[in-house]
């Protein structure tokens, strides 16, 4: 995919266009930005030009070195990906050796270290020492969700690109022409996609996933006994780290749309489909309830990425949850 085919990203585009038509680049990029908005995309387009045999500020996805990069063999551009957990030293020392190799095909040496933030500090040091001086013939890319993602010695060292959620409306749009749904359910998985093309995507490939948020939106508008919390604290520990991420949001999302209603910015709902239900349950919750509750999911995001145990973190958040549902019952009596 050429820079011109790239969406939502247009201002990124003219920057990295820009310096390849003055030549001049920097020997280190950070691409911060929001998952599936198009930073690993964008960092292979570069790649592609800095080596397309002409030469120009787009990537012409004819000659050799463009199909090389886009089948991933190209012997000057390497993806560095976490091993397990975190990007290890030994990944970034054999990253060193490399770069005093000579280049016998392209122009540039591109290294793209996806999802930087997860550099042991061990690498991070590693890295650091080649940033300080990187080699003429190579450019780093790192990509990271946030810029506390990495240390500020490293910052210090790059050129910052921020990426930027893909508006609503673009989501749609690349929705319409990949798939034949009726406009509410497009309109509803763009809100819910929150800017990510490639969050989009799979809520319209895959039917489970909107079948989880069924199940979660039900249990938030009943009171569940003390066996089906146990049992959804249970069920939650087999998904993905991914998947909590979606499912929490989805707890946010409710409670996000509490808030809109009660302030009455009736066009800013996330849940379309789900506005009656939402009107029926807006008492039961204050702004203090609503207020507490957000905190309650960020904390809970907080605690597993803190290794506390995750069976333990769900029950106690839907303990919590339900200790605010019952509690405006309690006020009503």
């Amino acid at each position: 995919m050429a820079f011109k085919e790239i969406r939502g990203q247009e201002k990124v585009i003219r920057i990295l266009q820009r310096e390849v038509a003055t030549s001049s680049l920097h020997g280190a990029y950070l691409f911060v930005g929001p998952g599936g908005v198009g930073r690993k995309l964008t960092a292979l387009t570069f790649a592609k030009v800095l080596n397309c045999k002409r030469k120009g500020v787009d990537s012409c996805e004819e000659c050799s070195s463009c199909q090389k990069i886009n089948h991933l063999n190209h012997p000057n551009v390497r993806i560095i990906n976490g091993e397990e957990e975190s990007i290890k030293i030994d990944q970034i020392r054999s990253l060193k050796r490399e770069t005093g190799y000579r280049i016998y095909e392209g122009r540039k040496r591109v290294w793209i270290i996806e999802e930087a933030g997860r550099l042991s500090l061990e690498a991070s040091n590693s890295l650091l020492k080649i940033l300080e001086e990187p080699p003429p013939d190579t450019l780093f890319i790192l990509i990271v969700q946030t810029l506390k993602d990495v240390l500020p010695t490293i910052r210090s060292r790059c050129q910052i690109i921020r990426f930027s959620p893909l508006p609503v409306r673009e989501i749609e749009k690349i929705l319409r022409e990949k798939f034949s749904f009726n406009p509410q359910n497009i309109s509803l998985i763009g809100k819910l996609s929150r800017g990510s093309m490639e969050e989009a995507l799979l809520l319209a490939k895959g039917e489970g996933v909107l079948k989880k948020r069924e199940v979660i939106l039900n249990n938030l508008t009943r009171d569940l006994t003390i066996e089906e919390i146990m049992k959804t604290g249970k069920e939650w520990v087999s998904y993905s780290s991914g998947e909590w991420e979606r499912m929490l949001n989805t707890i946010l999302f409710w409670f996000r749309d509490f808030l809109m209603l009660k302030c009455k910015k009736n066009n800013s709902f996330i849940n379309l489909d789900k506005i009656e239900e939402l009107k029926k349950e807006r008492e039961k919750y204050s702004f203090k309830k609503i207020k507490e509750i957000i905190e309650l999911i960020e904390k809970v995001k907080f605690c597993l990425k803190s290794n506390v145990t995750p069976q333990l973190v769900f029950e106690y958040m839907w303990l919590k949850l339900l200790f605010f549902r019952k509690d405006f019952f309690r006020n009503l009596s």
